[in-house]
């Protein structure tokens, strides 16, 4: 459409043209050299114009003669490196996608068609890990690495490459080599923060993660869960070392960051408690308690009175509006169990089994309640037969490698993961036994 107005318009000049000089007869006399040519003015422009377009063509022939094998391989390589770029991106998506088949196809082709470049091994190295093949991508990456400009390209691919297979001293000697390189490189504190949290350095660990917090390089939302974290570790090991005002400011900056976290409430309340705050840590526990009821949080709650009869009326405040609650159920019936209301302790036990969502503890505390009220053991062992069935009780279970531990901490115990713990019941799906939570997600982006 474009071409045809450009005809258009080209052609209408040349209508006016021809009617203005039609419009405007003339005569054009030339004496040269004793020859006198006269004619007509409209004549003498169309033979100029002529002449013009002669002396054009003939300069394109002249130009075309000397510059067009050039000029050939230049457009010849102009449509080589568009078609590389191409299958770049295609190759790109591919891999994102997750078709290992189509992103080898493509990395081929865009070697062929650019050749050996940083881009092209990239492309290469990530077709290979995808199939599969970590050798060949880990060989990729070495090349890259080698390479003033692509360094940080491959040790990144290196790094990743030794993450995924928990090498993590492998992982810090390339860190330590790319930072002698290449110090200014961002997320080498993503690094520095993980191997920190793994060992359980939570200073060192803080102060990597205040650089990337002023490098922006995590969200918003992922870098407070990453600093709400921090701070619950960081406040469990100074309890442990004795530096009470430490962990306690620690607990408090936590809750800050995440107010319904309950790793970070678990941990206020016992620093409270621990610091001689027993009133706050109560205030915390009865403020937290509707969005976030906890066995551990209803541990510290009985634990601050001895009574049973005032620490059941305590917890009748304390579950007024969310009794529904299975936490709130088991809590209570514990409560009234430990002060003789018998009848209390198995209306809420018996409405658990009625509604489906009794768990082992549920039976156990409906076997001690019979033995306790009137000693019958054939029904306690009816209900703790009936346990063996029944869904296990929620723990803290790593997302990354399923470990259980009896109290949340910043780091798995066995894998070393940080801020995987969650609270939920054993043989729920997890996430596949990856590292800890933005490692590669962050470096990779």
């Amino acid at each position: 459409m474009k071409q045809l107005f450009s005809f258009i318009f080209k052609l209408a000049i040349v209508i006016l043209l021809a009617v203005w000089l039609a419009d405007r007869p003339g005569t054009a006399r030339i004496v040269w050299h004793g020859y006198v040519i006269e004619t007509s003015a409209a004549f003498l422009g169309l033979c100029v114009l002529f002449g013009a377009l002669v002396i054009y063509w003939l300069f394109r022939f002249w130009h075309l003669i000397r510059h067009g094998p050039e000029i050939w391989r230049l457009r010849r390589n102009i449509k080589k490196q568009r078609d590389g770029q191409q299958q770049l991106v295609q190759g790109l998506a591919a891999v994102a996608a997750g078709d290992a088949p189509e992103a080898g196809r493509c990395a081929l082709s865009a070697r062929k068609a650019l050749g050996v470049t940083p881009l092209t091994r990239l492309l290469h190295a990530q077709a290979a890990q995808l199939a599969g093949d970590r050798h060949a991508a880990s060989e990729i990456f070495l090349a890259l690495a080698s390479d003033v400009d692509s360094a940080v390209l491959g040790y990144r691919g290196l790094i990743m490459e030794a993450a995924r297979g928990k090498d993590w001293e492998e992982v810090e000697r390339l860190a330590e080599k790319l930072r002698r390189l290449r110090p200014e490189t961002p997320w080498l504190n993503l690094i520095r923060f993980e191997l920190s949290a793994r060992r359980q350095n939570w200073d060192e660990a803080k102060a990597a993660l205040d650089s990337i917090a002023r490098a922006r390089l995590l969200e918003p939302a992922e870098l407070k869960r990453r600093q709400a974290a921090l701070l619950a570790a960081l406040a469990q090991s100074a309890a442990h070392h004795g530096e009470l005002d430490k962990a306690l400011q620690a607990a408090e900056q936590a809750v800050r960051l995440a107010p319904g976290w309950t790793p970070a409430l678990i941990m206020l309340v016992r620093r409270q408690m621990e610091s001689g705050h027993k009133r706050a840590a109560l205030r915390t526990i009865e403020r937290a308690w509707d969005q976030a009821p906890h066995p551990q949080l209803a541990a510290a709650y009985r634990g601050a009175d001895a009574d049973p009869l005032d620490v059941y009326k305590q917890f009748a405040r304390l579950c007024r509006g969310s009794e529904e609650n299975p936490m709130s159920r088991v809590a209570l019936a514990a409560a009234a169990l430990d002060a003789d209301i018998w009848g209390e302790a198995r209306r809420h036990l018996l409405a658990l089994v009625g509604q489906g969502q009794a768990t082992q503890g549920a039976y156990r505390l409906l076997a001690r309640l019979e033995r306790r009220e009137s000693g019958n053991e054939q029904t306690a062992l009816q209900w703790l037969t009936r346990a063996v069935d029944a869904a296990p009780d929620a723990a803290w279970l790593c997302r990354a490698c399923g470990a259980a531990h009896a109290e949340w901490q910043g780091s798995c115990h066995a894998c070393g993961a940080f801020n995987t713990l969650d609270w939920q019941v054993p043989g729920q799906s997890r996430a596949s036994g990856e590292i800890s939570g933005g490692l590669l997600a962050a470096i990779s982006e």
